[in-house]
This record gives structure tokens, sequence and C-alpha cells, in this order.
């Protein structure tokens, strides 16, 4: 491929010279005159695509040399003018004879690579939009020749388009119909199952009222709160404007809330507080993190203060760096047994949380008995095309 070809025409070889050291680091070609004669020459000869021209020179000027070469807009060349003493009329003059820049002595080489650069680019830009338009102007001569044809397919198409669109638009109706008929009916199976939860806590009530063993008594209430655990999640998906996803701050708040009351704490001597961070999370989620929280508090809450000393209570949720949750329950009371086992714990409720954490959530379970207990669960938030392929649905 032929490199650019760039015409100096400078009386000082010094910037001559400066200008061809920087320009053929660039892979231009370099043609140079000491004024506008030898540059006429030159010009005819080499049919350069710019000209760096220097306006004060012997035998024949910049000026001058600009009208015997009589350039215009459509002509494959630009003019960038030097020059160490020209006033404003003659800049002036040099943009009426088509230059396209001008350019200040002593001047920045950078400055001065930069245009040329952006000049070249712009002239290969307007030779290529001439061999276009020439182009184009061919093809329009076949284009019209085919007009009233492409006129009648169109007007064939666009009746087609029109009946297309208006099935389509019929369909998106029918589907949008379908899908709000969807969306009531979950909402109602959303309320119908918190209701069914509620009624059969209250069957769970009924029952206690008539047992006297306390430990029992405590069974059913725990029970109840489990029940009680998943009917508030429903009834937040009912009033949500998503169901597929529940704020889950608001829900854990509640759900402490319904905790604190069922177990009559007395509010001076044990504070609960959250730090939940705002997060929606869907429902395959929700359901094991508000029981493995049921449980946990509820755990805290019967025997981390049972001999009567006053402590705090805190439940938070972070979402770390690689997209997991960590969902912590920590409070200041007694602590844990030494050598505790999940697994094996007589505690329907710990062996409830190890399992909901493991194959539930898919996660990990930790927990400390310093200054108190602390349980953290890290887990994923479950996906229902995960969770469906792994249960071979």
């Amino acid at each position: 491929m032929e490199n650019d070809k760039i015409l100096i025409l400078d009386d000082e070889q010094i910037v001559i010279d400066a200008i061809t050291r920087h320009l053929s680091r660039k892979k231009y070609e370099i043609y140079s005159g000491k004024d506008g004669k030898e540059g006429l020459a030159l010009y005819d000869k080499v049919n350069p695509i710019l000209i760096i021209l220097d306006l004060r020179m012997p035998v024949m000027d910049g000026v001058e040399f600009l009208r015997r070469i009589k350039l215009k807009p459509a002509d494959p060349c630009s003019v960038v003018v030097l020059t160490g003493h020209g006033s404003d009329e003659d800049m002036e003059r040099c943009f009426e004879l088509g230059v396209s820049a001008f350019l200040r002595k002593p001047f920045n080489i950078y400055e001065l690579l930069g245009i040329v650069t952006h000049s070249i680019a712009l002239k290969k830009v307007e030779l290529d939009l001439k061999a276009e338009l020439t182009q184009r102007a061919k093809m329009e001569d076949e284009l019209r020749r085919y007009r009233h044809h492409l006129e009648e397919l169109v007007e064939t198409r666009t009746a087609e388009l029109q009946k297309e669109v208006v099935e389509r638009t019929n369909a998106e109706m029918l589907a949008m119909r379908s899908l709000k008929d969807k969306e009531v009916l979950l909402r109602e199976i959303h309320h119908r199952v918190k209701n069914n939860l509620q009624i059969v806590s209250s069957l769970l009530d009924l029952q206690v009222k008539n047992i006297k063993d306390p430990q029992t008594k405590l069974m059913f209430k725990d029970s109840q709160n489990r029940l009680k655990t998943m009917a508030i999640l429903h009834e937040k998906l009912y009033q949500s404007d998503n169901m597929a996803e529940i704020d889950f701050a608001k829900y854990i708040n509640n759900l402490l809330g319904h905790l604190y009351r069922s177990y009559c704490m007395d509010t001076s001597r044990i504070l609960i507080s959250t730090d939940i961070e705002e997060a929606t999370i869907g429902l395959d989620t929700a359901v094991p993190c508000g029981l493995i929280i049921n449980e946990l508090v509820s755990n805290s809450l019967k025997h981390a203060f049972n001999d009567g000393r006053s402590g705090s209570l805190t439940v938070s949720m972070k979402k770390l760096d690689d997209g997991r949750f960590k969902l912590t329950v920590r409070d200041t009371g007694v602590g844990l047994p030494d050598g505790m086992d999940f697994k094996k714990s007589k505690s329907l409720g710990l062996r409830l949380v190890n399992a909901l954490v493991v194959e539930q959530l898919e996660g990990t379970l930790e927990f400390n008995s310093n200054d108190g207990a602390s349980f953290s669960v890290t887990f994923t938030e479950l996906k229902h095309s995960s969770r469906g392929a792994k249960d071979g649905k």
C-alpha cells in the first residue's frame, strides 16, 4: 500500500529537517522545497495529500503559491500554513484560498503532528465521501427503474404488517390479561396459605390450653412460632407488588416483633436490635432464612437470659463482596454448652437449623460462645433454575 505523500515548503532547512524527522516515523513519504516555485513543480509531480507551507519564502511566497494551485474543497489535498510573521489579514486570506489549518512559529512539533494526522484523516474522509457519492449517483439511476415495483411491494408488505401488528397486539393483550389473572391467583394463594397457617396455629393454641406439662406447652409454642414465621412471609408476599421477592429487612423486623411478644420478654431487660442491609430475596431463600432466625432467636430468648440477667440480642445480615449473604444472630447471654454438636443436639430447633443451612441453603454454619452465643450462616441466594435442576425437576 502506497504511503501518504506530504510536501513541505519552507526556506529554513532546519525547519524542514525537524518536521521530516518526526513525520518519517509515521511512515509518511516526505518531499520538500524552499520556495513556491519549487513547490509548484513538486505539487504537479507528487500529487501530495497534505502541504505544510511557510508564507514568507523567496522567489515565490506562500500566498502566491496558493493562488497558483487554485485549491478547491474537492481537491485531494489539504494545506497547513506555518509562519512567524503572518498577520490576521494573512490568516484570513489563507483561509479564503483553501487552507485547513494555520500554525504560528515557533510551533510545538507535537501540535503540528496532531494537525497533520487530523488533516489527512479529514481529507481521506472527504475523498471517500466523494467516491461514495459518485457510486451512489449510479445506484440511484438503477433504483429509479425499480421504484414503482418497490412501491407496490411496500404497499403489499405494509398491509401484511398492519395485519400482523393487530394480531400481535391482540395476542399481547390476551397474554397480559392472563398474566394479571395469574398474579391475582398467586396473590390469593399466598393469602389463603397465610390464613391456613394461622388456623393451624390457632388450633395448636386451643390444644395448648389442655396441656399441663410446661415442656410440652413450650414445644407447641415453638411449633406455633414456626407456623407464624411462614405466615408472616406469605402475608408480606400477598401485600407486595413483586410476589417473586420479599423485602427481607421488613420481614425480619416483623418476625422479631412477633417472637418478642410471643415470649413476653421484658423490654427493659433484653434489647433486640437489627442490622439488615436493604435486600430483596426470593421465596426459596426467604423461607429457610426465616425459619433459621426463628429457631436461633427463640433459643436465645428461652435459654440465654433465663438466669435473670440483662443483655442484648442482635440479628444482622450483610451482602459479601463475592455475592453471598452472611446472616448472624448474636446474644450476650450465658453462652453455649462446651462441645455442643448441632447434629447430635437434643434440641429439635438446633437440629432443624443445621438441616436448613446444609440441605436447603447449601451454606455453612459457624458458632462460638465468646461473651454469649453467636451463630453465623453464610449462603448464596437460591434460584429456581438451580433448585429445580438439583431436585430433578
